[in-house]
């Protein structure tokens, strides 16, 4: 079983993470937020977070940690939908954030473990997305 290719940008790319995070005691904050040094505040009403360094200080920390060098390590782009409660650009179409992670590992179905933002190990899509476009009763197969 093959998936249908899922396209590269579902809605504008707004920036890489929001500017302010939504913080509730009782629930874990997000993966794909993490501390920007050099980054800027963009948007109306100033709702994004654009350029700045190229990983997030926890993602230095995390690569550090493993022993890989933060300059020569490999990355790749990673999307992501921005919730609702991220933003809302009343088109119907969310925005996406975008951003670099370093790359962990490839497995045999296709994913790729990389270092998220927040400095955690997280699997993404081969095509970058942070989560698979899927119909219903579909199981993942290995690559070929």
């Amino acid at each position: 079983m093959t998936y249908a290719s899922r396209p590269r940008r579902i809605g504008e790319v707004i920036g890489r993470q929001p500017a302010k995070i939504a913080w509730v005691p009782s629930k874990p904050l997000s993966p794909w937020c993490g501390a920007i040094r050099g980054g800027v505040k963009t948007g109306f009403g100033d709702h994004s977070i654009t350029g700045g360094e190229r990983f997030t200080e926890q993602q230095v920390a995390g690569l550090i940690s493993r022993g890989l060098d933060v300059l020569t390590a490999p990355a790749m782009t990673v999307q992501r939908n921005a919730p609702d409660s991220d933003i809302c650009s009343g088109l119907g179409l969310p925005g996406v954030y975008q951003f670099e992670c370093p790359i962990l590992s490839t497995r045999a179905d296709g994913r790729v473990r990389v270092i998220s933002p927040s400095g955690a190990e997280k699997l993404v899509e081969a095509d970058g997305w942070t989560t698979a476009q899927r119909s219903r009763g579909h199981t993942r197969k290995a690559a070929a």
